[in-house]
């Protein structure tokens, strides 16, 4: 199948095939309780819990570290307390010894990590903290967050904070190697979003950003020429606006059903390339009767320097479309470029290859999961995958690697000094904690290359 310019899929294209491509599936505190429960923090805040020394999150440094893991609020055990609403940020080195610091827990959203040369970057709803060798620097927000959506580093040092505004719109931080922070928010903006060279840039059209209606209905028709579309779809620059309004990189006519997944990849020079769902029944959907979800997958291209946008279907080894659905989606793939490659694992552990030109796809293999209820959480390099799994019959952690090219899972790390604070068993709580996310220190790969 050759690829295309704005146009959907037809159905002739998209035959009912499945090749299984991407499948698999309180009680009121009292008072006296709540004072107890107090006590009990204070006093664990204080000890040292084996392998790994507790402290305060201004006293957090680096040192030998090699992996940094951000704990979950506790899931509530009915009959028993509610839990605290924290998080912990746990920094081990490669024999599984660190220090454990608690912060407030953010709600909504991805909540990541970045560690770059600068230090270990991560938010609460109230501060930034960038650790380093000589310790922890907190920076105050002026504006609480309440979602969280990534995190990117630029070559100056700068690092931008991606998430949702106050006042339903795009909003970014970006975090200035002295500690000022910069807050660039957009009102009635959003859309898939991700980083492009030194800027952050989304996709959205007139319908889902009122605040680019004007501009880019104006600009599709100096483009154009011809009959104006229902409603526009742009490419924007986010981190640079022009007043309340973002900057418009490109514009064409809307798809029907035509939805992005994620921007996790960079683009490469001045063509984007985002993963997305083509719906099957876009009327269906919008009646109700049809998950939004439900749909086939392609590859959306914008080339910048041309205005010029391309879908490209995908397909796997046996040329045949790749269906997507409710179980089966984009939501939490972890994806790079390599070469002409779009790689990403699913949450569910498939990592997969697509050409960046043709949409043919391969499944490169399977990460199996070690004896959990908790998905394990990925990390992608332009070598391999990271895997983080959790243990639940013995409370311990495995970091493994799988390189995209194949030679079997590598064990780099098991350690289960992080036990108390996955599961947590006294006499006045009752509650388990899980993998949010965690980060590598860069250039350390537990000898996985």
């Amino acid at each position: 199948m050759k690829p295309h310019t704005d146009e959907p899929l037809s159905d002739s294209a998209r035959a009912r095939t499945r090749r299984g491509l991407l499948s698999r599936k309180g009680a009121r505190r009292t008072s006296t309780v709540a004072a107890a429960l107090s006590l009990v923090m204070l006093l664990s805040s204080c000890m040292s819990q084996g392998a790994v020394t507790e402290t305060r999150a201004d006293q957090l440094s680096l040192g030998d570290a090699v992996i940094a893991v951000r704990l979950s609020e506790g899931k509530f055990s009915p009959g028993l307390p509610a839990p605290p609403e924290d998080n912990w940020i746990v920094l081990l080195d490669a024999q599984g010894r660190g220090q454990a610091t608690r912060i407030e827990a953010k709600r909504y959203g991805n909540v990541a990590f970045l560690w770059t040369d600068r230090g270990l970057s991560f938010g609460a709803p109230d501060k930034e903290y960038v650790t380093t060798d000589q310790g922890t620097q907190e920076i105050d927000v002026k504006h609480w967050w309440s979602s969280e959506y990534q995190r990117y580093s630029f070559p100056d040092g700068r690092i931008a904070v991606l998430g949702s505004g106050s006042e339903s719109g795009i909003r970014v931080d970006t975090i200035h190697p002295n500690g000022r922070i910069e807050t660039t928010e957009i009102p009635d903006t959003s859309g898939s979003v991700g980083q492009c060279g030194q800027h952050i840039v989304g996709i959205t059209d007139t319908e889902e950003s009122e605040s680019i209606r004007s501009a880019a209905f104006e600009a599709y028709a100096a483009q154009s020429g011809g009959d104006m579309p229902e409603n526009v779809a742009a490419v924007i620059q986010i981190d640079d606006p022009d007043g309340d309004v973002p900057r418009l990189l490109a514009v064409a006519p809307v798809i029907d059903g035509l939805v992005e997944g994620w921007m996790s990849v960079p683009c490469d020079g001045n063509v984007i390339t985002v993963p997305s769902v083509q719906q099957d029944d876009p009327a269906a959907v919008r009646s109700g009767k049809r998950n939004s979800l439900e749909g086939v997958l392609v590859l959306q291209r914008w080339d910048l320097s041309t205005g010029q946008r391309t879908i490209i279907p995908v397909l796997d080894e046996a040329g045949q479309p790749i269906e997507m659905d409710q179980d089966n989606n984009l939501s939490g793939v972890r994806a790079i470029r390599v070469g002409d490659e779009y790689r990403f694992v699913t949450k569910e552990g498939d990592a997969f290859a697509v050409d960046v030109t043709s949409g043919k796809a391969r499944h490169l293999f399977s990460i199996p999961s070690e004896k959990t209820f908790v998905p394990a959480v990925f990390q992608v390099s332009e070598t391999g995958v990271y895997a983080l799994e959790q243990n639940d019959d013995e409370d311990v952690l495995t970091l493994s690697y799988q390189p995209w090219d194949g030679g079997g899972k590598r064990v780099l790390l098991t350690t289960g000094a992080m036990s108390r604070y996955l599961v947590e068993r006294n006499l006045l709580m009752g509650y388990r904690r899980s993998v949010e996310s965690f980060a590598l220190r860069p250039g350390w790969d537990g000898g996985a290359q």
